[in-house]
């Protein structure tokens, strides 16, 4: 592959990731109504992963997420304060704190994957049958060539 080719592989990368975190953020992830006002997209992708994962340490989450150390203790604080999740010693070594989801936690993010499937539907629902098919063969082309790179 030549350095032109390169070059203009993360340019696209540059321009077109950002898109989809905005697109998604805005149009597909809304929060459901009623959900608490101070639980941010940050919240929700911890949430996620602990839902995914099971129990992690703060510094796995951090890891996993890209994000800082002391804005990770910060948001799950939060999520703390709002019984969304608990904290528990590791069996193994008293000095490392892990982190679980709560069943509170569980039930709000089964709803809140049930509003944001509905939004999906909603936002896709204005494509042709072509663009959709098109759409649903470069998102899992894209989703395998980026796990390469993970």
């Amino acid at each position: 592959m030549t350095d032109g080719s390169l070059n203009s592989i993360c340019e696209d990368l540059l321009s077109t990731l950002p898109l989809i975190a905005r697109i998604t953020r805005k149009k597909i992830s809304r929060l459901p109504a009623g959900f608490p006002e101070d639980i941010s997209p940050l919240h929700h992708e911890i949430m996620k992963t602990l839902e995914k994962e099971g129990t992690l340490h703060i510094a796995e989450i951090a890891s996993r997420l890209l994000i800082p150390r002391p804005q990770m203790t910060h948001l799950i604080d939060r999520l703390a304060d709002l019984n969304l999740v608990e904290r528990q010693m590791d069996s193994s070594d008293r000095r490392t704190i892990n982190v679980t989801l709560t069943t509170k936690a569980r039930t709000l993010l089964a709803e809140i994957d049930a509003m944001v499937k509905g939004n999906i539907k909603e936002a896709l629902s204005s494509l042709t049958s072509e663009e959709m098919k098109e759409l649903l063969a470069s998102v899992t082309k894209l989703r395998e060539i980026l796990s390469k790179l993970g």
